[in-house]
């Protein structure tokens, strides 16, 4: 199977809805290790203390 690194991001849970047409495109075209760094970041802000998760939009860290 082919990667896909929205596949794999959203399978981490982390939800892309509000990203534009532009955002998921330069998604679309991440490697397998920028995915799997991204996830690991996310997955450690969402572990933060709530004030850090505040800063995240719509399960996205930017």
């Amino acid at each position: 199977m082919e990667f896909d690194p929205i596949r794999e991001l959203t399978e981490a849970g982390i939800d892309l809805s509000p990203g534009g047409e532009e955002q998921l495109e330069v998604l679309a075209g991440l490697s397998e290790e920028e995915t799997a760094l991204l996830i690991s970041i996310q997955l450690q802000m969402m572990d933060a203390a709530p004030e850090v998760e505040a800063h995240t939009i719509g399960g996205l860290l930017f």
